[in-house]
């Protein structure tokens, strides 16, 4: 917010008068002015040799009441969250964007709600092939990416972010070989209206992506989040975002009789929880499966598709991620975000 205010040029310390003025200074909080003492003017110095710290600020015009924005991040600070993951999408709970800082939600003209989708770097979001019906002819200008949405049906101006797609990359050998879903993974390049990327804070941060061709043994437990059917067949999807515990199953196991057979390829996963009670469901899609390494949250999975909704034997299938990181590094660029480097060795 900008309010149409005049600052005379004038410097000194915080809550005090200004030297040889006697005017009072604005008093502005440590998180504006990062400590010490305030100047409201050009000159920085007191002009005694005093050791008071002084921060320069705006002199005249203008004035923002909006604290500065951190810039985005690094492959170095991927994966962090400021929420406990709270666990239990189908049988899951109500989540805090904060406790799943990367989730995007994508939407398209006219039809509202698409997919959901994950920030892996700035200015890229993971995502389904599958959720884009034209493929490569989809139009790009008819799409929108927000960040920090709790709610797809509410607006949060103190946390959100949105963006318009300026690139759509669909993987090209998606559904190739009459497998249905093989290759099921697509990127967004995204831009705010002032033509920035995403802007880390609490509800927006960027998830890490492990090594290449790296999985963790089955049993292990991770969560799926979206804004999808919080069962199957409901009317409609889910208001809020919602986050579900499930576990990694085998290969072997997936793609045996009664689960999905020849149905699974070397691309995809499963996961379910133990008693089939939660799952990703319809409007999950895109969205991630991630897993907690050593304090870290790494996505291994996009959510792809499965036989209905926590159906016993019919676990969700996921897109392994893994196997796609040289192609994420060629269209994104950015070698350093697929490297895995928060990755533990141990």
């Amino acid at each position: 917010m900008l309010l149409n205010r005049t600052v005379s040029l004038q410097c000194a310390p915080l809550r005090t008068a200004c030297p040889g003025t006697g005017a009072a200074t604005e008093a502005l909080s440590p998180s504006q002015h990062g400590g010490g003492n305030v100047c409201t003017g050009a000159n920085s110095k007191t002009g005694s040799g005093a050791q008071t710290d002084w921060a320069l600020t705006i002199t005249a015009g203008p004035v923002s009441t909006v604290a500065p924005q951190a810039p985005g991040d690094t492959e170095l600070t991927c994966g962090e969250t400021t929420q406990h993951q709270q666990y239990r999408v189908v049988g899951g709970m109500v989540a805090p964007i904060e406790s799943q800082p990367w989730m995007a939600a994508i939407f398209q003209k006219r039809s509202g709600f698409l997919c959901g989708g994950s920030l892996i770097a700035p200015c890229w979001v993971l995502t389904a092939a599958h959720c884009f019906q034209d493929g490569n002819s989809t139009t790009t200008r008819h799409l929108s990416v927000y960040l920090g949405k709790s709610a797809i049906n509410e607006t949060d101006v103190d946390r959100e972010q949105r963006f318009t797609v300026e690139q759509l990359v669909i993987h090209p050998k998606y559904m190739e070989s009459n497998v249905k879903y093989n290759n099921d993974i697509a990127l967004l390049k995204i831009r705010s209206p002032g033509g920035e990327c995403a802007l880390r804070t609490a509800s927006a941060r960027t998830v890490c992506l492990p090594p290449a061709h790296t999985m963790l043994p089955p049993g292990m437990e991770c969560i799926v989040a979206g804004y999808g059917n919080e069962r199957e067949r409901a009317w409609h999807y889910s208001q809020y975002l919602r986050q579900a515990q499930v576990k990694l199953l085998s290969q072997r196991t997936c793609k045996s009789k009664p689960y999905y057979g020849n149905l699974v390829n070397q691309n995809m996963f499963c996961a379910a929880s133990p008693d089939w009670s939660s799952d990703a469901c319809q409007g999950d899609s895109g969205g991630p499966l991630v897993c907690n390494v050593s304090g870290r949250m790494f996505m291994f999975g996009v959510v792809s598709w499965g036989d209905g909704c926590a159906r016993k034997y019919k676990p969700g299938v996921y897109t392994r991620v893994t196997n796609f990181n040289n192609w994420i590094a060629e269209k994104t660029e950015l070698p350093a975000f697929t490297a895995g480097v928060m990755y533990p060795t141990k």
